[in-house]
């Protein structure tokens, strides 16, 4: 079984992508430059962590204790 901790964590980052990318779009349609950026940023650093977490961290073998 895989930690739960861990997919919560998975799950988490996925949330705060749809969520970064939707108020992206948001920004793109009010030609909110600014707006636009920070979410981009969002979304970097949010797919940065899932890699990290990808790489680091296989959830198929992480055991819950």
């Amino acid at each position: 079984m895989a930690n739960e901790y861990l997919i919560d964590i998975h799950n988490y980052i996925s949330d705060r992508l749809v969520s970064a990318e939707n108020k992206k779009k948001e920004a793109d349609a009010d030609a909110d430059f600014a707006s636009r950026q920070f979410f981009e940023g969002q979304l970097e650093e949010w797919r940065q962590m899932r890699n990290y977490l990808a790489s680091k961290v296989d959830l198929k073998t992480q055991k819950y204790f």
